[in-house]
């Protein structure tokens, strides 16, 4: 069956995450989801991926030719995962002619908790380090920046931020160092800092962010969709520096 009766609650979203460890899919329709799933596991991602849409569509009674929107977490993440994830947006949204809403991962793991007075985003990164992000809320609870993205040490994210006082931390790094965090000078002094430690569907505030995004008119094109990496993948830091030229063209002469 299909949805015009759906849209007329609003657009029937299929949004999904592939930015970390956790694949994650929501299907939508308006600001009620209607089905959603996560799944820990990483091993052959981006082969289940399509299984998993399907299965989540069909418990919805949907199809991929339903769906009127499609919202996908564009980074910052694991590389391989977010272009995964972003690869078959592109594709379905490509095929089908429909707009897409890309979300940072900052901006779904600050949703979650909105609408607290301040909310620093912390996801995960690799070599120990985290991404990082600062805000506020307008009157729709959508994310406002204060400050830009960055990805450095636990330290060096929560000096930018101690001048604030009350502020909720939230993503899994939020999760993962909270003893860390609430043990700092900064947090004693503050005394109103807070750990969001609810387990998320990232893919749930995704859908529901999208939806606010599409009533401000802030779309995208499959073809433009762009991903928010913050730092550059391994091996285009050594292409830029040369290494991985070099390393061919030794194997070459070899």
């Amino acid at each position: 069956m299909t949805s015009e009766v759906h849209k007329q609650d609003g657009p029937i979203i299929l949004a999904l995450d592939t930015s970390s460890k956790a694949t994650s899919i929501a299907v939508a329709k308006g600001s009620q989801t209607l089905q959603s799933m996560k799944e820990t596991s990483i091993e052959k991602r981006s082969e289940k991926l399509w299984t998993d849409v399907q299965s989540l569509l069909a418990q919805a009674s949907l199809t991929i030719r339903d769906i009127s929107l499609f919202a996908v977490c564009v980074g910052p993440g694991g590389f391989t995962g977010l272009r995964v994830g972003m690869a078959a947006v592109k594709g379905w949204a490509g095929a089908l002619g429909e707009q897409v809403v890309g979300v940072t991962s900052l901006e779904a793991a600050a949703s979650g908790v909105a609408p607290a007075p301040l909310v620093c985003a912390l996801v995960n990164a690799n070599r120990s380090e985290v991404y990082s992000q600062l805000f506020s809320f307008d009157h729709e609870g959508v994310p406002v920046p204060k400050n830009d993205p960055i990805v450095s040490t636990l330290e060096s994210a929560l000096e930018r931020i101690v001048y604030d006082r009350k502020i909720a931390f939230a993503g899994d790094a939020a999760n993962s160092y909270a003893e860390s965090i609430m043990s700092t000078n900064a947090a004693r002094e503050a005394g109103e800092w807070s750990i969001d430690k609810t387990e998320r569907c990232v893919a749930e505030d995704i859908a529901r962010l999208a939806l606010l995004k599409h009533a401000r008119g802030e779309l995208s094109s499959a073809a433009d969709l762009k991903a928010c990496y913050i730092r550059p993948a391994e091996a285009e830091i050594k292409l830029s520096l040369g290494l991985l030229g070099s390393k061919i063209n030794r194997t070459r002469k070899g």
